[in-house]
């Protein structure tokens, strides 16, 4: 056990000699209180890894000590050494949020184990509590890779200029949430925030959602989306899916800024995101350029999890800690071997998978299709490490079928070298049978 600084309550003091002698010869430092009030001030001054103290004693007792730590903010786990008559009062104790408890008389060897689980489980409440604090002075791009710490410092540089920005990155890369960032820092954090998906926009009809109803100002007209914005953002979401039928008209309304019908003025920020390059779609001969002249003010690249290694843990901590507050749960732990994990998976899905990850390691969900998952894992013995190797081979699996097992193809997507792919098609026990 590596050492820790423990407090020693008990107003018995040939016991709270033992106590600290049995605890000091296993190589913790331990400080001895003979009454509660004692190491009630010590604690608040300097907090101790761990309280263990006697539930009975005069003045204030266990229970006492315990309530009056948690009120003074000293958030450190406390183990109870009870009587006989004393355990349904400290079971109560650990409904108000006390570590352990231990009956008197204990074997020294189960007081030494008890004392290490409530060490071990302080040490991942701290932990847990520091990556918080990361995570909050971060904003919502998390990560501390130059790579991160570029990406905020753009954002926050260009998100007052009145300048229209295109957004380009992988699916879960956090396209959204980066034109959002910019509308709410950005010169109209006041006004509407439009959504307008260019994949999804009907076949028929898609120039009244754009561009609003031919009557223009009439009474019930639709302004149309476009429109909408005015005084805030519009998010062209997937803007290299627009129709080519549509891209002149965007031209001209985004030339102008007026809306169509009645010619009033309109002023809004455009934030056009995009799965890849737009210069790589111009050349494909599927977007027109005088289009994207005007929308790129200025791109911004987001990096995909596979470029900012070292920054998939943090922002897994995020996604683990708002996936246990979702789901009622209490934090798992995350092990060494565990960010090692995390940090080797390609996440070909980036921060949408990662989230989906999250759940199951909070639920306790089995690695395998979680369909047919119907119960908790339980006794499975499957770590985080298992859970993402799984993900990775149903990842593989499913790209492979997309490409009816065309490994150039599946590798392409995946952005994995064509013999890597082909070494975890041979290595990972789903894809056993693949052809290669």
């Amino acid at each position: 056990m590596s050492g820790a600084r423990l407090f020693v309550v008990d107003d018995d003091p040939d016991h709270l000699e033992g106590l600290c002698d049995l605890i000091g010869a296993v190589g913790h430092r331990t400080e001895g209180f003979a009454e509660a009030r004692a190491a009630l001030e010590a604690a608040v001054a300097a907090p101790p890894d761990l309280v263990l103290t006697d539930l009975r004693m005069p003045g204030m007792d266990g229970i006492g000590l315990l309530t009056a730590l948690a009120e003074a903010g000293c958030d450190v786990p406390v183990v109870l050494l009870t009587g006989h008559g004393d355990v349904v009062q400290a079971v109560r104790a650990m409904q108000q949020g006390a570590e352990d408890f231990l009956e008197k008389p204990y074997d020294a060897g189960h007081l030494l184990m008890v004392i290490e689980r409530a060490l071990k489980t302080g040490r991942l409440k701290a932990e847990v509590a520091r990556l918080q604090d990361r995570l909050d002075a971060q904003g919502e791009f998390i990560g501390e890779s130059r790579t991160m710490a570029a990406l905020r410092a753009t954002l926050a540089e260009i998100a007052p200029l009145d300048i229209d920005v295109v957004v380009t990155g992988e699916t879960g890369t956090g396209k959204e949430l980066a034109a959002r960032l910019l509308h709410h820092r950005g010169p109209r954090p006041e006004g509407p925030f439009v959504v307008v998906n260019c994949a999804t926009l009907p076949d028929s009809g898609a120039e009244a959602v754009l561009f609003g109803d031919a009557r223009g100002a009439a009474e019930g007209a639709d302004p149309g989306l476009i429109a909408a914005a005015d005084g805030g953002t519009l998010f062209l979401d997937q803007i290299d899916a627009l129709s080519a039928t549509l891209q002149p008209k965007l031209l001209r309304i985004l030339q102008t800024r007026q809306a169509e019908g009645d010619g009033r003025a309109l002023a809004f920020r455009v934030v056009a995101s995009a799965s890849r390059p737009l210069r790589d779609v111009i050349g494909e001969g599927s977007f027109r350029e005088d289009l994207y002249y005007r929308i790129a003010g200025y791109e911004l690249a987001l990096p995909s999890l596979r470029q900012v290694p070292a920054d998939v843990p943090l922002i897994f901590a995020k996604f683990l800690s708002a996936a246990a507050a979702r789901h009622g749960r209490e934090l798992p732990a995350v092990t060494f071997e565990d960010r090692k994990a995390l940090q080797a998976h390609h996440w070909p899905g980036n921060a949408h998978e990662l989230k989906i990850m999250a759940d199951r390691h909070v639920l306790g969900l089995k690695g395998k299709d979680t369909r047919r998952a119907a119960g908790m894992a339980g006794g499975t013995g499957q770590t985080l490490r298992d859970l993402v190797a799984d993900f990775e081979a149903q990842e593989i699996a499913r790209v492979l079928d997309q490409c009816n097992g065309n490994t150039e193809a599946a590798a392409r997507i995946l952005g994995l070298p064509r013999r890597t792919l082909n070494d975890k098609i041979a290595k990972l026990p789903l894809l056993a049978g693949r052809k290669r």
